[in-house]
């Protein structure tokens, strides 16, 4: 039997959570459907695409914004959408969501007995802590334009839901939630602490991001200057794990903050949960923040969390249950968060359990409800509702 095709979009496969949700999304459900990924040529994803995955790539889609390579973009997936006929046309990320949509809303417009879906999941919204007041508006105008010819949209959190129709994106009927899918890693790990040279007897505070402003690293650093300056009696160290355009920037305001030993900066690592068994606690700065994806891996590990009080966050984080939430960048409420948990060892415990409790819940698809299967399940079954009305 013929498989109905659908059809993904996205800017690039960056190292990222977009990209590894979409990628697991189309490796599921090429069982189903055929399934075409679209995507720049800018990144290569780290994992090897699944022969089942129809793979298109474009040069002309790129993130930034270029006049003569975005239209040629657009033409390019109205080409793909036209050729294929899908079912449903599901865009990811910003840049990809606009063209991408409008490539399918005209598709749509001139083949009224063919029409695809057309789904966009923003993987987080960018109406703060990405851009400047100016900016942001036009990207906001933009992004309320394109609603209208959105037939769903999916979120990963409702805090996210919730935020973007505040904005004026959508609204209740048009949005489901489908929270990013993790890939829970069942190892072990012994003496975590000692490959990266720290003590047992150190308290290690840790964050794992992009070195992006958004991410709120800067915030970190500042927090680890502060909680230097109480002169507290544990020792503390401080490690952050990945890489990004801010890299050399962070590491100058580290010294800055007189860090020196104290801090370690890993760069990127793939193996994140190895990194976090070295961690006592787990601190998410973040600007702004679909869901958190490092967030969930850390509850894993039954780290408690200190984290941002922004958009998707609140949904994962139980004031005083499984973490603390600070004002985005507050780092002197940061550093006070950390010093209650750095004093109370059977807090940093209790929360530890309360977090690997909280993520440990199973949902309808019988597994872990923030894991990979869970979401695709609940992806599968989306499309299938709307594919069936």
């Amino acid at each position: 039997m013929k498989k109905d095709a659908i059809i993904h979009i996205i800017t690039r496969l960056e190292p990222g959570g977009s990209t590894q949700d979409t990628i697991a999304s189309c490796e599921y459900l090429s069982k189903y459907y055929r399934v075409i990924l679209i995507a720049g040529i800018d990144f290569k994803p780290r994992k090897k695409l699944s022969n089942n995955i129809e793979f298109i790539g474009l040069p002309s889609l790129t993130r930034e914004l270029c006049l003569f390579k975005d239209i040629k973009a657009f033409r390019d997936i109205y080409t793909a959408i036209s050729k294929y006929q899908p079912k449903i046309v599901h865009t990811n990320t910003s840049k990809a969501g606009i063209l991408g949509r409008w490539a399918a809303a005209f598709y749509n417009r001139k083949n009224k007995t063919q029409k695809a879906i057309i789904i966009h999941t923003p993987h987080g919204h960018i109406f703060y802590g990405y851009f400047g007041i100016i900016k942001t508006f036009i990207f906001r105008q933009v992004e309320i334009f394109t609603s209208k010819v959105t037939d769903y949209f999916i979120a990963k959190t409702p805090g996210e839901q919730k935020e973007s129709i505040s904005f004026g994106i959508g609204n209740e009927k048009k949005w489901f939630i489908i929270h990013s899918g993790i890939k829970f890693n069942l190892n072990s790990y012994d003496q975590a602490k000692a490959k990266f040279k720290f003590n047992n007897d150190e308290i290690v505070i840790g964050t794992v991001a992009r070195l992006e402003h958004v991410k709120g690293i800067e915030y970190f650093i500042k927090a680890a200057g502060e909680i230097l300056k109480k002169n507290l009696p544990e020792k503390t160290k401080f490690l952050v794990v990945g890489d990004g355009e801010l890299k050399n920037k962070l590491h100058k305001l580290a010294q800055d903050e007189g860090l020196g030993g104290k801090i370690i900066f890993t760069g990127f690592r793939p193996d994140v949960y190895e990194c976090m068994a070295a961690m006592d606690i787990y601190v998410q700065p973040s600007l702004n923040e679909a869901m958190g994806r490092t967030i969930i891996q850390a509850q894993y590990m039954k780290l408690p969390i200190i984290a941002s009080k922004v958009c998707g966050i609140v949904d994962l984080v139980a004031e005083g249950k499984n973490g603390f939430l600070i004002l985005p960048s507050d780092y002197k409420a940061l550093a006070n968060a950390a010093e209650i948990l750095i004093k109370d060892s059977s807090m940093r415990y209790q929360m530890g359990e309360n977090a690997k409790k909280f993520i440990s819940e199973k949902d309808y698809t019988g597994y872990m409800r923030y894991s990979e299967e869970s979401m695709n399940i609940k992806l599968k079954d989306f499309y299938n509702k709307i594919l069936t009305q």
